[in-house]
């Protein structure tokens, strides 16, 4: 991932000033050349902004919580369908009566459609998280649209409806994912609250952080597996589960999709 960061903040200085340099040799009578560079350079970081920060309004809206008086919360789970752990959270969803929103990887759930079919069997709702969690803004157009068309309709064969939303890899967008993910049917989605769950902190510390984020309307990160992992252990998260919900209800929020949330909030 820093990797990926990197690059993409490398790329876009650089043509961000080699384009100003460029404008600014060809532009008589203006601005010095070290001004446009800095211009340059100023535009970059709002780019860099705009793909970075998961909330960005810049390539358009995206929903990042439900209206602040709504109490109700939605607990979502990104990069699974990963077993046993995929399993042991439905089963603590059950018994506690909670719906969540799981925004599954293509090729996780081609692995597991049984877990995919059940956890839409059991009410919850199955987002899109890409076919591979590659870094958008590292792909091109084409490839992001076959990306996300790929994962939704596989997702609808498995479990016989269509992703109405969609969550990119670490939060980064760029002006063709969303475009491309509407264009599938599917609203951008980003979080409220991350627990930074998959650096395997301690059953008590993912707790601490989740209840920290319970407040009314937030959408809270988790992770049932770890894409970037040969191992993607998320017993802690399966550990921490009944707690969180325990003291969502002992608030009296209610534990909703992203959908659900969403639709109450425009309501």
């Amino acid at each position: 991932m820093i990797a990926a960061i990197v690059l993409v903040t490398t790329l876009v200085t650089a043509a961000g000033v080699a384009i100003a340099a460029f404008i600014a040799r060809g532009v008589g009578g203006g601005l010095p050349v070290h001004d446009w560079v800095w211009l340059g350079i100023a535009l970059d970081a709002l780019f860099l902004f705009a793909i970075f920060e998961r909330r960005a309004p810049i390539w358009g809206r995206i929903a990042s919580r439900g209206r602040p008086r709504t109490p109700a919360v939605a607990i979502t789970f990104d990069d699974g369908p990963t077993e046993p752990y995929t399993s042991q959270i439905l089963d603590v969803l059950r018994s506690s009566g909670a719906r969540a929103t799981f925004f599954v990887l293509g090729t996780r759930a081609d692995a597991a459609p049984d877990v995919v079919r059940r956890a839409a069997s059991d009410g919850h709702e199955i987002g899109n998280h890409t076919w591979d969690h590659a870094a958008l803004p590292l792909r091109a157009p084409s490839a992001i649209r076959q990306s996300i068309r790929r994962t939704s309709d596989l997702i609808e064969t498995i479990a016989g409806t269509r992703p109405r939303v969609f969550r990119a890899p670490f939060g980064w967008r760029n002006p063709w994912s969303d475009r491309a993910a509407r264009g599938e049917g599917c609203e951008p989605v980003a979080w409220t609250v991350g627990v930074y769950d998959t650096d395997r902190p301690g059953v008590d510390a993912i707790v601490e952080r989740s209840i920290a984020g319970l407040v009314d309307g937030s959408i809270l990160l988790l992770h049932d597996g770890r894409s970037l992992d040969p191992d993607p252990d998320a017993s802690q998260v399966v550990a921490a589960l009944p707690r969180i919900l325990d003291e969502a209800r002992r608030r009296g929020l209610r534990l909703l999709t992203v959908s659900q949330l969403l639709a109450e909030t425009r309501s």
